[in-house]
């Protein structure tokens, strides 16, 4: 990522247009606001649109906008997406999904900065700066004759490259720790921190889904362990992040002998000391730490292990207050 940031300062100061690839969810939009707002044209719009989402029956009109009568609800003039972005940057999010015919129109625009609305004859001057994001091999696109090899080499004068997650798996803890701050501002809350053992799991899952995965797991994780939490800070332990695919996150307990019998009172009990004490080696044998750990009043946590029977019964000095 140290090379990726580098690399969005270097072309960022730039007046070219940039093609941004790399797999789903992994932060193409992001690396797009960084490049305008280190920009000289920051100061100036930075107008979004999704290729993906576009039917080819409005595309052109969104792309370059209409005049009133061009076709039939065109009930008056209306700007496109070049226009509002004048003097500023238009971000073309997956930029695969253009038809040939829209890619021949936007390499107009890109050669000799014109736009014509649909349904008008006249140019209108626009000086515009276009980042192209795709999760595509446009290479193999343009041999296969579905993307316009000299539109993407006008796009590709300073490509950017964005890695999956699971490449830089360094990034996983602070990426988690910007979307915990998210959710702390966006909900009102004291503070969201991830245990250290929250860190341990995050970091082992492979990410598929990439930045947006970690994101959605986050905003969960928040959510679930606020309705079990008192108070408005939040602590995010294993048991509050469940990944599409993977197992109940449960602790996994000894099969029982065919004749072993146990009743539910049992199993619970059970299960309680092994979650109390897994929280207290997860923190250093902190009660408070572990109660928060495991969603608890510190003072309810410490009735349950004496009722458990359990050594490490008597509060410790880090309980206090």
């Amino acid at each position: 990522m140290l090379q990726l940031k580098k690399e969005i300062g270097i072309v960022a100061a730039s007046d070219l247009n940039v093609l941004i690839d790399g797999e789903t969810g992994t932060g193409k939009e992001l690396v797009a606001k960084a490049v305008h707002q280190g920009s000289p044209r920051a100061a100036n719009p930075l107008v979004y649109l999704n290729c993906a989402a576009l039917p080819e029956s409005v595309a052109e009109s969104e792309l370059f906008g209409h005049v009133k009568g061009a076709f039939t609800g065109a009930i008056s003039n209306r700007s496109g997406k070049f226009e509002m972005a004048d003097n500023g940057t238009l971000f073309l999010d997956e930029i695969g999904e253009l038809s040939l015919a829209l890619q021949a129109k936007l390499l107009r625009v890109l050669q000799y900065g014109d736009i014509q609305r649909v349904g008008d004859d006249r140019s209108l001057r626009v000086d515009v700066r276009v980042l192209a994001a795709t999760n595509r091999d446009l290479r193999q696109e343009v041999v296969e004759g579905r993307f316009r090899a000299d539109l993407y080499h006008r796009l590709s004068v300073f490509p950017l490259s964005v890695p999956a997650l699971r490449e830089r798996d360094q990034d996983v803890v602070l990426l988690a720790g910007y979307f915990c701050e998210q959710c702390r501002l966006r909900m009102g809350l004291g503070q969201v921190v991830l245990s250290s053992a929250a860190r341990v799991r995050l970091g082992a899952w492979p990410w598929p889904g990439n930045v947006r995965e970690l994101e959605h797991a986050i905003h969960r994780a928040v959510v679930l362990a606020r309705a079990t939490q008192a108070g408005d800070d939040i602590v995010l332990a294993p048991q509050h992040f469940q990944f599409a695919g993977e197992a109940p996150n449960l602790p996994s307990a000894a099969p029982l002998a065919p004749t072993q019998a146990i009743n539910l009172r049992e199993a619970t009990e059970a299960f309680q000391r092994e979650a109390i004490a897994r929280a207290l080696a997860e923190n250093n044998r902190s009660w408070a730490a572990a109660a928060r750990a495991l969603a608890l009043d510190v003072a309810n946590l410490h009735r349950l292990a004496k009722r458990l029977g359990l050594k490490e019964s008597r509060p410790d000095k880090s309980s206090a207050g």
